[in-house]
């Protein structure tokens, strides 16, 4: 088989088409022509219009969630950070952003939108070596208040009791 008749399956397919569908185009009518269309714009108009909106697009664009903001200042040197608007970004991770060191800054940087966005609203992001936003609050040193003198007897006993139980989890 050559060339010739594998480029004349196309008109050899239009030509059965047209076979098939003249009866119905009798019975049933042909059908009525398309409309002129005259284009208002030029081709080479499209193209500029197209990069009009384009950068207006881009000039408007409005980052209520703060992720792009988040990227951005991530990706950023450190020089440049100082003088970064994070006015987007809530002011717990804010502050938390402020402090974080380069390498976590880093890693939230390559994150995608939606652990950034949990970042954002404090949740659990799953981002390895990049703090929560809200969980790091200080925590006293100790729950209990100090025990008063005379409970001196029970606080022995309670610390006997401690001792041979860490006693039998003791190494070494």
């Amino acid at each position: 088989m050559g060339k010739d008749f594998w480029n004349s399956l196309p008109t050899i397919g239009r030509a059965v088409d047209d076979v098939i569908s003249w009866p119905f185009r009798v019975l049933f009518g042909g059908g009525s022509p398309l409309p002129h269309y005259e284009p208002e714009i030029a081709r080479s108009d499209v193209v500029e219009t197209f990069k009009q909106a384009r950068e207006a697009a881009a000039a408007h664009s409005l980052d209520a969630s703060g992720i792009e903001t988040v990227r951005k200042y991530c990706n950023a040197r450190k020089d440049d950070r100082a003088d970064m608007d994070i006015s987007a970004v809530p002011p717990q991770a804010r502050l938390l952003l402020m402090t974080m060191s380069d390498d976590e800054l880093y890693a939230l940087g390559r994150a995608g939108p939606g652990q950034i966005k949990k970042f954002l609203d404090g949740k659990q992001h799953e981002i390895n070596g990049v703090p929560v936003v809200g969980v790091h609050k200080p925590i006293p040193a100790n729950d209990r208040p100090p025990r008063p003198a005379f409970n001196h007897r029970r606080w022995r006993h309670q610390a006997l009791l401690l001792r041979d139980v860490e006693d039998r989890y003791k190494i070494g």
